[in-house]
């Protein structure tokens, strides 16, 4: 029988200072107790050979992975801690057999012409550089490029987790590069959606751009939630924390929003993986 829960304690989307976090690996972990969470695991940006800005660097990718093994024994017993790593895209050189897990996500798009990665979750001057050299100011070109590269993601990745599904939205605030209400973009995220579905992949709804108020709605948005729920899809809930205050940012809320969409049950992290339950 499906074991039964009413409030998310488990979060697998955290950062540390070893990538773009505020917080040390311990810090955050404490944190995480002070919160009543039972599980929490950590996803450090792998090394990203065309943009070393945000994530771990070949060199501290292996002490993160001993610190945080280490810090599975020294708290084991008081919570769980899992060692992941969030792997982008068109990242190289990471062997997902390090990992007791890994959250795919896409935070780029490649212009073709121009040959240069352009960042989509960044500044709005960056996104609107990217519409304007590499898409020839064609909004919606730049959203299929986004979700092409989702789907080559998920597909030649396979992650257990798929992170932040449409950040594309991020600084789409008031349909700033794109409609994001438009039947075109809505078939298009949706063509994504269902690739993550059918890939058995569990889909993130991520918080994280609510707490640091470039939305007011978690990613994806309702209307794909919706749909991956009518396609029978896995969803988690994570806050992609990168500080103390947001680990478990939103969780009461999201999780009555996953309800309202149909759902009737969630993925969440454990020490033996993720597992699924039934919400009250």
């Amino acid at each position: 029988m499906m074991e039964k829960i009413s409030k998310i304690t488990a979060n697998a989307h955290t950062h540390t200072t070893y990538c773009d976090g505020k917080c040390s690996a311990e810090e955050m972990i404490l944190g995480a107790i002070g919160k009543g969470l039972t599980c929490l695991g950590f996803s450090g940006h792998c090394y990203t050979w065309f943009d070393e800005s945000y994530a771990m660097s070949r060199e501290n990718t292996e002490q993160y992975r001993k610190e945080i093994l280490e810090l599975k024994e020294k708290y084991r017993g008081t919570i769980d801690i899992v060692l992941g790593t969030e792997w982008d895209g068109d990242a190289r050189d990471l062997d997902p057999k390090e990992y007791e897990y890994t959250l795919g996500s896409c935070h780029y798009v490649y212009g073709e012409t121009t040959g240069r990665y352009y960042t989509v979750d960044y500044t709005i001057e960056e996104l609107q550089a990217c519409k304007d050299e590499a898409f020839h100011g064609d909004g919606m070109a730049m959203v299929r490029a986004y979700y092409e590269a989702m789907i080559r993601m998920v597909q030649n990745r396979k992650p257990t987790i798929v992170g932040h599904l449409d950040l594309i939205r991020k600084l789409n605030a008031g349909n700033r590069f794109f409609d994001e209400t438009s039947e075109d973009y809505l078939q298009i995220a949706k063509e994504a959606a269902k690739v993550c579905v059918d890939s058995g992949c569990i889909i993130e709804i991520n918080t994280g751009g609510v707490y640091r108020r470039y939305r007011n709605t978690p990613y994806p948005a309702e209307p794909i939630l919706r749909y991956i729920n009518d396609l029978g899809g896995k969803v988690t809930i994570n806050s992609d924390c990168h500080d103390i205050e947001g680990i478990d940012y939103m969780f009461p809320q999201t999780l009555e929003l996953m309800k309202r969409c149909g759902f009737r049950t969630v993925w969440q992290l454990t020490a033996e993986g993720m597992k699924e339950y039934e919400i009250l």
